[in-house]
């Protein structure tokens, strides 16, 4: 119920994670620096993952191993991946804030 200690909590924690480069609020994570490359850099990365589990998933599928497929389906749905499957195999895009 301490919101001013919460805060600071937060801070604090923002600090570390920025010294160690990995603050999710710095601009480099959000691609808004320079001319953009960082952002699409990060978006071919995070493209080849979830391409790597929509391989894995479709493998499990071909499998008839379901838990297993809906078990790929719902981790990336958790890290805000939306799966959308369709004629042409599957598609992704992230759950909008």
């Amino acid at each position: 119920d301490d919101k001013e200690a919460a805060v600071a909590r937060l801070a604090e924690v923002r600090a570390m994670l920025g010294v160690l480069g990995l603050d999710p609020l710095d601009e480099h994570w959000s691609g808004q620096t320079g001319s953009g490359a960082e952002g699409e850099d990060l978006h071919q990365v995070v493209d080849a993952l979830v391409r790597m589990v929509l391989e894995q998933r479709e493998a499990a599928r071909a499998r008839k191993d379901w838990p297993t497929a809906d078990a790929l389906r719902d981790r990336l749905n958790q890290a805000g991946v939306v799966i959308e499957d369709g004629p042409h195999g599957p598609r992704w895009s992230l759950t909008p804030h």
